[in-house]
């Protein structure tokens, strides 16, 4: 995309300042963003993103090129890389509809993992056992269910005990036990949003 192309989509003069860009944008953000078109029919909703997308490019765009302007480095038709657009707000991974199959799924693992775990027999008693893993089926379903990020935390503070209870004990059942309870705690925390990989986006 070229700078008058751009200028041309926010609907700006090429030469225009950084302002009426800004004005521009949150103008055609506003109009065009995919939340203003719930409900609406497929079509409308990707033509809306696509040129929601374009929008956002060609701000970036001629904001880079101001920039370098105002730097005296020259045109700034070269890379830059460039932050987000004003008032576009804190970016947040979208919120994943809960799918009970998953969470079933999760849900299972995790108690062939406690199972598992519990057949070694307690450290140091059965309240150490049963507590343990009670309060980590607890603190896992709790995350997927919540998407509380407390809940994660606890979940992992108790996967961390434990593993030093299950190394303790040494079994091969309780080490394949911890391994699924693992397992299953990540992919409830994936569900719910708080765990993110690298090609989720």
């Amino acid at each position: 995309m070229t700078p008058d192309e751009a200028a041309e989509l926010l609907g700006v003069d090429r030469a225009a300042g950084q302002a009426d860009l800004d004005r521009a944008y949150r103008r055609l953000a506003r109009e065009l963003h995919p939340d203003r078109f719930v409900g609406a029919p497929e079509s409308d909703v990707r033509l809306a993103s696509a040129r929601f997308v374009e929008v956002t490019r060609a701000y970036r765009l001629l904001s880079a090129d101001r920039a370098a302007d105002a730097e005296g480095t020259g045109t700034g038709t070269g890379p830059v890389v460039v932050g987000r657009p004003p008032g576009a707000g804190p970016r947040t991974a979208p919120v994943r509809p809960f799918s009970p199959r998953l969470f079933a799924t999760w849900a299972a693992v995790l108690l062939v993992g406690v199972a598992l775990s519990a057949s070694a027999g307690p450290i140091l008693s059965p309240i150490d056992l049963w507590g343990r893993l009670g309060l980590l089926v607890v603190a896992a379903l709790a995350t997927g269910l919540t998407r509380r990020r407390s809940a994660w935390w606890a979940t992992l503070a108790l996967l961390g005990l434990s593993g030093i209870a299950v190394i303790a004990s040494t079994t091969i059942a309780s080490l394949v036990g911890l391994g699924l309870m693992g397992i299953a705690s990540v992919g409830l925390a994936v569900q719910a949003g708080l765990v993110r990989f690298p090609d989720q986006g």
